[in-house]
Formats: structure tokens, C-alpha cells, sequence
């Protein structure tokens, strides 16, 4: 069943290199984007993390006190600990090293680092099952795709948990042909436990694919079969991973997991802006997942996932449709379908809750890109382009051809990924026109901080509608807005009004002209023509500033 070529040094050079890369390219472009309302929520966490863990040091026994724990652990309880930890440990080691120019960045960096590791498994997996052409290509198609690049910058999880299932992925296939693996498969999917909810899908994905692969084997009459011990790997090594990592659960263990399931299964709504409707409750329309990646995925890594599917076609096939005596394979492909389909399917069920947006089926699009490296490689190979020129340039320049778009894209979107829609869509515009949801999280007020500052040159107040004190905070720790500039609790109070352009925040405009007596902003932060933010400025505080 070794369906799959070893991987050489050179293989891992490559794949170190696109790691290292990618977040050096973080690393330079994250300044540009002020922290959003979930991370500023995450950077709360990982400093109650981290002094716990500091204490944990000094003064184990108190540490471990139910009431030590509760205190640090309570906030933001809803979500599993592993990431929050890594913020933790980035930032602690960035206040006794000085380790990054920004606050913000020792935070963001475990995110990042998931990111670069993630091309680097997308390349070594791609590499290990088709040629390393395609292998590369896959990796570069996810790493420009506008809504990947912002999220790889965050100190979220969406990313991290993208990598930790891709990973536990992989460690399943290995553990297939090699049984060594199979305690790794149990651990790495505790670690994807511990990351993230996405993770809960991985044992019936996983269950599917085992049973081609084993009706496959039946049918060749393949004495040695690949074992069944991965399963209860997971479900013996995952929960004490997911366990052991999470101090909240420590006591009180059951009507606490009890909790965070419930907290996820009944996951409050947000409003959702799509086709020119403001969602406030589910069933979403089972286009979104779809729609949405037609509109943020570039059109040629698109077309070349189509490709890639039919040419894999053959592997695609039922169990049942095999002849007897066929070679049993690992069915790479399926897989790596499974791994698709299921986070696009699972936002389209009715019953889901209503979640931000693209992030929330990130973990599919590894494998559409490695899908787009198959079918590179089929138009390549198929079409014999080298054949028709006699040079091997051709392939390569089709190659960055079908990159070029969605690199140029993301290049473009930056610094307003979540504003940004490919130009099937008709960019920015088109879909505003359309009415798709315009941004979320406030983290655009950062491409504002300048406009602020040179307008309160003495001090004074903003009010943030969508942006959090802890956003606007951590954008004062790292020197962007002055400490004499600070967040109004209230519109009244304030100097300058912020509103961020999303539909639900319409009734926002009209309390700010109410307040401020005009509806006339003073500045309009735009992407693309399309307003992002009005600025209000009060007209009572302003006179009193000149008197």
C-alpha cells in the first residue's frame, strides 16, 4: 500500500524555506493592521495564562489551588487553551527578551509560525503522492489567498487550527502504511482538540475514508489490512491531551466540558450580510461557503481544483466499483476530499450556527490548493505544453500565470482583507453592490490612527463602535496612538465618532446625527472606492477645543 515517494532533504529545505518566508512576509506586513475584537479578547487571555504559568513556577502548590485556577482560567472559558498558551509563552518571552519591535507581534507570532509551518506540510504532503511541481504550487496558491494572508497575520486560532487538522490528517494517512504513526495520530488530534471546535469532525471524516480503503483491501484479498488502532488512538490520547492542557477543567471536569460543547452547539448568532440580506438567525442559504469561495479564491486556483478532481476521478471512485485484484492504495484523494467537503458542509447545514465568515471553513482550503497543484500538473502533463514547445519555461510560466492573480490579489487586499472580494465578484465595489458582508471585527480603525492623531495633536477621545478597548489599547502599547488619545465610553463624550460600515450598524449613523446634529462625516476611510468607516466629529466639543 506504499503509494507514496520518500521525502529527500531537499524536499524539507524547500519546505523550511516557504515556511521562513511566509512569515518573514507576516512579520514585515503586520504593523499594517491594528488588532481586531476576537484578538484583543485572546491577548486578555494569554496574559491571565501567563502569569498563572509564571506562578506555576514560583509557587506550584498555590498555582494549583482550584481558586488560583478558576481566577486565571475563567475568562474566556468558552474556548480550548492550547493557542492562548503559545500567546502566552510568545509575549512572556518577548517581555524578559525584547524579542519583537511590538506587543502586538510577540501575541501574533504563534499564529504566524502555524501559518509558515502549514505551507511547509502542504508541500511535503503534496510532494510525498504527485510531482514536486504541483507540491509547490498548491503551497503558493493557499499562501496567496487574500482571506488566508490576513488571517495568517492574527493571534486567532482559524489558522492553527487549519495546520492541526492538515496534520492530524497526514498522521492518519502515514499511520495506514506505517503503525508507528498511529500514537502520533492520537496526540496531534488532541493538540487540534485543544485548538479548536473544527476539530470534533476528524474521527467521522476519517471513519469514511478507512472504510474505502478497507473495502479496497477486501477486494484485492490483501492479507495485511491497514489497522483500526488509529481510532481509538484518538479517542484515548485525544481527550487527555485536550485534557491535560486546558487547567480549567482540572475540577469541576464535567459540568464544564458539559459547557464548552453546549457553548459551541448552541453558539450565539451573528448578523451575517449576504446577497443584500442581514442574517440574524439561522438556516444561513447553503450557498455561503460556496459563494463565498468562488468570491475571496482566485478563478484559475479554482478552475485547476475543478481539473484536479476530474482527473483524480479514477481515484475518486466507489469502493465497490473496483475490479477485484486492483493494488490497494491509501486513496490520497479521497481524503483529502473528505477534508474539503466536510468544513464547507458543515456551514451549510441549516442547523449551524452563524458564524464571521471564511474563516470558519478555512481548514478546506489546504486541500483545494493541493487539488489546484493536481490539476496544474494534469493541464501540464495532459496538454503536453512541454511537448508542444520543446522547453520546460512554458510550464513553469503557466505555473506563475495561474498564481499571479491571487498574489496580486492578496497584495492588494492588504491591509482590509475582510473587505476584499475577488473581481468575479466584481472587487470591493461589485460587492457592495451585491451586498455582501463588508467587514467584521473593527480592526480596520487602524488604517486611521494616523488621520486620529494628526487631528487631536493635544488629545482627546474617540468613540470606536466596533473596535474594542482592548484593540485600542494594545494599538497605544505599541506607540500607534498616543496616550493622550483616548476611547470615549460614549459618542457624547467623545471628540470624533467612529462608524463602521456593516449593515446591522446602520442605526449607528442615525445616533451619531443625533447626537452631533449633522450627517455630514468629516473624513470616509475607503477601500476601493467603497466606505469602510465614517468619521463624525462633535461640533459642541470642537467649538469648546477653539474657545
Amino acid at each position: 500500500m506504499n503509494d507514496a515517494r520518500r521525502l529527500t532533504p531537499g524536499d524539507h529545505f524547500l519546505g523550511a524555506s516557504l515556511c521562513v518566508f511566509y512569515v518573514v512576509v507576516l512579520l514585515a506586513t503586520a504593523p499594517d493592521l491594528a488588532m481586531s475584537r476576537d484578538e484583543s479578547f485572546y491577548v486578555h487571555a494569554a496574559k491571565s495564562y501567563a502569569a498563572w504559568v509564571t506562578e506555576l513556577f514560583t509557587e506550584p502548590a498555590s498555582a494549583l489551588e482550584p481558586e488560583a485556577i478558576d481566577r486565571a482560567w475563567r475568562y474566556n472559558w468558552e474556548h480550548p487553551a492550547w493557542m492562548k498558551l503559545m500567546f502566552a509563552s510568545s509575549w512572556l518571552a518577548h517581555e524578559r527578551l525584547g524579542w519583537f519591535d511590538r506587543e502586538s507581534t510577540a501575541f501574533r507570532f504563534p499564529g504566524m509560525l502555524t501559518a509558515g509551518l502549514l505551507l511547509w506540510l502542504i508541500y511535503a504532503w503534496g510532494a510525498s503522492v504527485m510531482k514536486r511541481g504541483g507540491a509547490l504550487f498548491a503551497s503558493v496558491a493557499f499562501a496567496s489567498m487574500p482571506r488566508v494572508f490576513y488571517h495568517s497575520h492574527l493571534d486567532c486560532f482559524d489558522v492553527p487550527i487549519a495546520f492541526f487538522t492538515m496534520l492530524t490528517a497526514y498522521a492518519y494517512w502515514r499511520s495506514l502504511e506505517d503503525r508507528r504513526w498511529i500514537p502520533w495520530v492520537g496526540l496531534i488530534f488532541g493538540i487540534a482538540l485543544a485548538t479548536k471546535h473544527n476539530s470534533w469532525m476528524l474521527p467521522a471524516i476519517f471513519l469514511v475514508h478507512f472504510a474505502w480503503v478497507r473495502l479496497d483491501q477486501a477486494r484485492s484479498m490483501r492479507p495485511d489490512r491497514a489497522s483500526f488502532a488509529w481510532l481509538p488512538a484518538m479517542l484515548v490520547l485525544g481527550p487527555l491531551v485536550f485534557f491535560a492542557t486546558w487547567p480549567w477543567l482540572w475540577h469541576d471536569t464535567w459540568n464544564r466540558v458539559g459547557a464548552y460543547v453546549g457553548f459551541h452547539l448552541e453558539h450565539v448568532h451573528y448578523t451575517y450580510q449576504y446577497l443584500g440580506v442581514s442574517y440574524f438567525e439561522p438556516p444561513l442559504p447553503l450557498s455561503v461557503p460556496f459563494v463565498m469561495t468562488l468570491f475571496t479564491v482566485s478563478l484559475p486556483v479554482l478552475a485547476l481544483c475543478v481539473l484536479g478532481l476530474l482527473h483524480q476521478r479514477h481515484e475518486l471512485r466507489l469502493p465497490w466499483s473496483t475490479m477485484p485484484g486492483d493494488s490497494p492504495s491509501r486513496r490520497t484523494d479521497v481524503l483529502w476530499l473528505g477534508c474539503l467537503l466536510a468544513p464547507l458542509l458543515a456551514i451549510a447545514l441549516p442547523t449551524s450556527p452563524i458564524f464571521g465568515g471564511t474563516k470558519h471553513w478555512l481548514p478546506a482550503y489546504p486541500f483545494l490548493a493541493l487539488f489546484a497543484g493536481r490539476g496544474l500538473l494534469a493541464v501540464v502533463e495532459r496538454a503536453e505544453l512541454r511537448a508542444w514547445t520543446g522547453r520546460r519555461a512554458p510550464s513553469i510560466a503557466f505555473a506563475v500565470f495561474c498564481l499571479l492573480p491571487g498574489a496580486v490579489q492578496a497584495a492588494h487586499s492588504h491591509p482590509f482583507g475582510l473587505s476584499h472580494y475577488m473581481p468575479i465578484a466584481g472587487g470591493a465595489p461589485g460587492a457592495a453592490d451585491l451586498g455582501m458582508n463588508r467587514q467584521f471585527w473593527g480592526f480596520t480603525t487602524g488604517s486611521l490612527t494616523d488621520w486620529l492623531v494628526e487631528r487631536l495633536p493635544d488629545g482627546g477621545s474617540v468613540w470606536l463602535c466596533d473596535t474594542t478597548h482592548g484593540a485600542w489599547a494594545m494599538l497605544r502599547a505599541d506607540g500607534v496612538i498616543p496616550g493622550n488619545v483616548r476611547a470615549a465610553r460614549s459618542m457624547h463624550e467623545a471628540d470624533f465618532a467612529l462608524v463602521h460600515h456593516e449593515r446591522h450598524f446602520a442605526e449607528v449613523d442615525y445616533q451619531v446625527w443625533v447626537a452631533y446634529g449633522t450627517t455630514r462625516p468629516v473624513h470616509v476611510l475607503r477601500y476601493d472606492g467603497v466606505p469602510i468607516i465614517s468619521v463624525y466629529e462633535n461640533r459642541a466639543r470642537a467649538r469648546a477645543r477653539d474657545d
